[in-house]
């Protein structure tokens, strides 16, 4: 029976598009018989009697569908506009305000409003309106996208009733819209003058302020706003944004919560939400919030990106493509979902679909430097990696990574003068030129690569294969995979519920527990995972005799850790096995890392190195001991 009603429902909307009426309204009267309550056949029957001027008609109509599911924003919009054409303001105020409350688009809801406001209030201190005409042709010049319409009709009524704040709102929103936003901030601001003790005008004047970066004065037009209505949801919200810019983080999760409070399907709130928790490292709370936002927005391409961007931090590559993939298939014109898919599917090794997406980010945002900073990392030459960095710099010269990037492939293409510019610039202290001090002083020049596969797969071609491999730090096991399609017999050293303290980086702090994989044990042919922390599983691990290791993979990221890896495995490495240390270099404060771990290592030892292959892409370090 669901099947036939949903044919039903298709035949009636394909035969209201081509204005059938009659067959549409045989065709939703027919589901109603069977379901009284169904909400589209509710609602399309209402939408079909205001076409035919029967507006009272389709009021029960769309308020059955609005009971049957309020979720949908259409059903109330269509409630609201039927109410206002049957002149029924007090109930269209009411719905309006539950409307708000519901998470409905507020745009669309003040131009709904604007079309009573007239008719219940002076718009201007003089008592003089303009004609109702004007105003209506305003509004539907506005509401139906006609922009350079509204904006001629919205001067007319600007110069000839000055003091008429409605149409100086209207021709802000224009101006705004219209990328003219100094313009707008003075339409904006005449808009409060004249009407002072309206929120929805302090609202618009910050958002447009914020929009041209003056974050402050936004903040105090949108406190503003709050606190001539403070139940005002948008504004809450866009405070949030306005404090999040500004870097007052833990302030913008309290107006975002206070957004939500106040209008708990508030989908736009739950996703800035989110994207501030990413940025303070709560990753899993950001999760809920990303998922109540798709919960409440299924097409939200935004919040699809967005979670994918945080799925990817926590390791779940294979979520965060799928992620990735819903929001191109929402949006498919969306750069940054395009760019945020290659990084992924380059993490996954999938090289040529990275490359695919990087280029397609790139055809729909031509000047998009990260993504060409982005498919230099999956080049083999420096020269093919030398191309992509002089495509980054074009498109932003400022772009330091891509400059820094510069100075390495004219080093390793035999012309240092960059390097000794860097070495006396402001830069020097930086810890990418650190890291290239440090490189570009060793005895030998180690090999360079841009991809951890492509640095992989060199350190395999220089590994005794037959020999198994040892890594300490799986989380979520993608070396360990990539590794074990080559060795055949891998060990696993990791607690699988994140870092054991917290990690010191320099720029920031990684809060002990992360890089958690919510301990879940890889189960892997040919690999062996111990699982704990390293001084109390490694003792007794290599109490007894292993192999001798072909390479051994350092990926705990703490100085502790790693020395004590480098301290229990000592017996399994002889003078042909390779260690990786996967966070040697660029980190903020990596000397006091890994770099550490090995040089106090081999100080105590009496052991030295040689450095055989580096990245400064992906911050890896390739060694072989001397004198083991």
């Amino acid at each position: 029976m669901e099947l036939t009603i949903k044919q039903a429902l298709q035949e009636g909307v394909a035969a209201h598009k081509e204005g059938k009426l009659q067959d549409a309204e045989r065709l939703y009267r027919a589901i109603l018989q069977s379901q009284p309550h169904h909400p589209d056949a509710n609602h399309n029957l209402g939408v079909l009697a205001v076409s035919v001027n029967k507006a009272d008609a389709a009021l029960p109509l769309f308020r059955t569908a609005l009971e049957a599911n309020s979720k949908v924003e259409q059903y109330w919009l269509s409630y609201i506009d039927a109410l206002i054409k049957e002149k029924q303001f007090d109930n269209a105020k009411q719905v309006l305000e539950q409307a708000r409350k519901q998470g409905v688009d507020g745009g669309r809801l003040d131009s709904l409003e604007a079309q009573f406001l007239p008719r219940t209030a002076p718009l201007n201190t003089g008592g003089v309106s303009p004609p109702q005409e004007l105003l209506n042709s305003l509004l539907g010049h506005y509401q139906n996208g006609r922009l350079r319409d509204a904006e001629k009709v919205s001067l007319e009524i600007t110069q000839d009733f000055p003091k008429h704040p409605f149409a100086w709102k209207v021709l802000g929103a224009v101006l705004g819209q219209t990328g003219r936003k100094s313009e707008a901030v003075e339409a904006n601001q005449t808009a409060v003058e004249l009407s002072p003790t309206d929120a929805a005008a302090h609202s618009n004047l910050g958002i447009i302020l914020q929009e041209l970066g003056r974050l402050y004065e936004a903040e105090a037009s949108l406190n503003q706003a709050i606190s001539l209505k403070p139940d005002f949801a948008e504004a809450h919200n866009n405070l949030g944004n306005t404090l999040q810019e500004l870097g007052k983080l833990e302030e913008a999760i309290a107006s975002y919560d206070q957004a939500i409070a106040l209008k708990p399907t508030f989908a736009d709130a739950h996703n800035n939400l989110g994207v501030t928790l990413k940025e303070l490292r709560r990753l899993k709370e950001a999760e809920v919030s990303f998922n109540q936002a798709i919960g409440l927005k299924p097409d939200y391409a935004e919040a699809h990106n967005n979670l994918g961007s945080m799925l990817k931090e926590l390791g779940r590559l294979e979520e965060a493509e799928a992620s990735y993939n819903q929001a191109i298939l929402l949006k498919p014109d969306h750069p940054e979902a395009h760019y945020n898919l290659g990084i992924t599917l380059q993490e996954l090794g999938r090289l040529d679909g990275a490359e695919t997406s990087y280029n397609h980010a790139i055809r729909l945002k031509p000047d998009f430097a990260n993504a060409f900073y982005y498919l230099h990392a999956i080049q083999k030459t420096i020269q093919s990696a030398e191309h992509w960095i002089d495509k980054c710099l074009e498109a932003d010269e400022s772009y330091l990574n891509a400059r820094l990037t510069k100075v390495v492939l004219r080093y390793y293409e035999g012309n240092r003068t960059n390097f000794d510019e860097l070495m006396q610039s402001e830069l020097k202290h930086h810890p990418y030129a650190r890291s290239l001090s440090w490189a570009f002083s060793l005895p030998f020049l180690p090999e360079l690569h841009f991809d951890r596969g492509h640095f992989f797969d060199a350190i395999i071609k220089k590994s005794i294969t037959s020999k198994p491999f040892y890594e300490f730090g799986v989380w979520r096991a993608s070396s360990f995979k990539y590794l074990i399609k080559i060795f055949k017999k891998g060990y696993g050293f990791d607690t699988f519920t994140g870092l054991p303290e917290d990690w010191d980086v320099g720029s920031h702090i990684e809060k002990a527990g992360t890089y958690t994989s919510d301990g879940d044990v890889p189960k892997i042919e040919g690999g062996e995972f111990i699982v704990g922390k390293f001084e109390d599983t490694l003792p007794v691990f290599f109490s007894k005799s292993r192999p001798i290791a072909s390479l051994i993979n350092f990926d705990a990221d703490l100085y502790s850790s790693t020395m004590c890896a480098l301290n229990f495995s000592k017996q399994v490495i002889d003078k042909d096995t390779i260690l990786i240390f996967d966070e040697f270099i660029i980190n903020e404060s990596w000397e006091k890392d890994e770099f550490k771990a090995l040089n106090k290592f081999c100080s105590d030892n009496g052991y030295s190195y040689e450095v055989i292959a580096i990245s400064f892409f992906t911050k890896q370090v390739a060694v072989k001991l001397i004198g083991i």
